[in-house]
């Protein structure tokens, strides 16, 4: 529909010209002009929706979501493109492939535009299209806010101090110079509470924060992929947990496990895991928020995949994968036995699906493989959803919230719900060092390959551990990125890294 190229062609022409010194310097070139917007139900709907589009492409882009929140991390080794070994040798200035691309902060910047745009324009629909009700402005505003909260999570975790952007920007504005790490979290924490007041658990119409439904679509449709009350919950407890507020941690949580029922959560078998079916279409029954590529909404794509870098043959038409987990790696995360997402028999066979061709030099990490497959010719591409936030892995957030408040027993009942599901017996101990252990051992294995690993080793002071990185390193801002030189080129008032200088 134009009305959606419209808001996704704005969100784009506000990426390319954010942080230029006087003005956007953007001639308008809109399918519909400004008059005309805003008029109907249906512009909204767009709106809304390009929002979601441009959170997509900021996580999606060259696997920005995998390079920012796992390459760094150690458990994957590279067998030859010379810009993805840089980010797993901390040699983030490095001039190959796509390093200016990962450098660049502007595609999260377009989100926040768009949201800010639509928090002060939706309003003005209310006003001009009686079908656009109250409600109906109150759920949309819900849906962005989560979503602004979620591209300012984002970017302080991966390069701490920011602009911060609280209102839509039109025309002419002046550079803005950077607000703290801690600022840009609060805010963050702020947008994402203020949105779980008026987000559903889902939209199946029985909840009062929606009825009937959504833009036309059943809860089938956008199950997962639309903001609800748990994704809300889910980012509150990430920033919480980032901010070292482990109390808000556990109290968002426990919102989110107490009412699995109302969101229709349960947690996934190590099949699912790895099924074309399973979790990673985003829309499985562990899965909270995930970022959609369903070829049945024909956006199945070739890029913007972790398959695209770790599958090779028989999956893909390729020889060798780009990255994989080296075996010592493997057998070191996956050491206990009869763990069914991967484990070594006694008979030296393995048992799940995690990897495939564990025989060889360098075994495939198969865990996430949604091929989409069309005929006359052959086309493969990907439609595995990129999963932010799923059941187990609220599970054991709450198991490490409950270790940092000394609740040992809760800790230990929220981490054995995951091993046990997964094949291992449960763990034992009244020792907060060694259950907190077993917490990030959990969920270094759970998650692997979804983008969570560095997060984790960065919220947990544990990078010296898995990385080449010195305490020194650390102590001058080594473990955020650096900001690209096109952006600090167009804004004076930013201040590079300090460790980047």
């Amino acid at each position: 529909m134009k009305t959606k190229l419209l808001f996704v062609m704005t969100g784009l022409l506000l990426l390319s010209g954010f942080g230029c010194k006087k003005s956007l310097d953007i001639n308008s070139t809109s399918l519909v002009t400004t008059d005309q917007m805003w008029k109907v139900k249906n512009d909204a709907r767009s709106a809304v929706f390009a929002t979601y589009g441009l959170m997509r492409a900021a996580l999606s882009n060259e696997n920005a979501f995998f390079v920012y929140g796992e390459l760094r991390g150690g458990d994957f080794s590279v067998t030859s493109r010379q810009d993805i070994a840089s980010v797993t040798k901390q040699d983030l200035n490095a001039e190959y492939g796509m390093m200016s691309e990962w450098k660049d902060w502007r595609r999260f910047y377009a989100v926040i535009v768009q949201a800010n745009l639509c928090l002060e324009k939706l309003p003005l629909v209310s006003k001009a299209d009686f079908r656009y009700r109250a409600e109906d402005l109150k759920l949309d505003i819900a849906n962005v806010r989560f979503l602004r909260a979620l591209a300012y999570f984002y970017l302080a975790r991966v390069w701490g101090n920011v602009p911060l952007i609280r209102a839509n920007i039109e025309g002419d504005f002046t550079e803005r110079s950077q607000s703290s790490e801690a600022d840009i979290l609060e805010f963050a924490a702020t947008e994402a509470a203020e949105a779980a007041i008026d987000l559903p658990w889902r939209y199946n119409g029985t909840f009062p924060e929606q009825q009937g439904l959504y833009y036309a679509q059943s809860d089938a449709q956008i199950r997962s992929i639309i903001a609800t009350k748990a994704a809300a919950y889910a980012l509150a407890a990430h920033i919480a947990a980032w901010q070292g507020d482990y109390a808000t941690t556990e109290k968002n949580c426990r919102l989110i496990v107490d009412n699995a029922s109302n969101g229709g959560y349960a947690v996934a078998t190590a099949a699912e895991l790895s099924s074309a079916t399973g979790v990673f279409t985003g829309q499985g029954f562990s899965v909270i928020f995930s970022i959609n590529f369903a070829s049945k909404n024909q956006e199945a794509s070739i890029k913007g995949h972790v398959e695209d870098w770790t599958l090779s043959e028989p999956f893909i038409a390729k020889k060798t994968a780009d990255i994989y987990v080296p075996k010592d790696s493997i057998i070191k995360i996956f050491n206990e036995t009869g763990d069914t997402r991967f484990s070594l028999a006694a008979d030296g066979s393995t048992i799940g699906s995690y990897f495939t061709n564990f025989s060889n030099t360098t075994p495939m990490f198969s865990k996430i493989k949604n091929l989409s497959i069309t005929q006359a010719p052959i086309f493969r591409s990907y439609q595995s959803a990129i999963v932010i936030f799923r059941l187990e892995e609220i599970l054991l957030l709450r198991a490490e919230a409950n270790v940092f408040l000394n609740f040992k027993s809760d800790a230990l009942t929220n981490l054995n719900k995951v091993r046990t599901n997964r094949g291992l017996p449960e763990f034992s101990s009244t020792d907060n060092a060694a259950i907190l252990e077993s917490v990030i051992k959990e969920r270094r294995r759970e998650l692997l390959g979804e983008g969570s690993r560095w997060f984790d080793l960065v919220r947990l002071k544990r990078v010296k551990s898995f990385s080449k990185l010195t305490d020194a390193d650390i102590a001058a801002g080594a473990t955020k990125w650096p900001i690209s030189k096109v952006t600090l080129n167009n804004n004076s008032k930013l201040v590079q890294n300090n460790f980047w200088h």
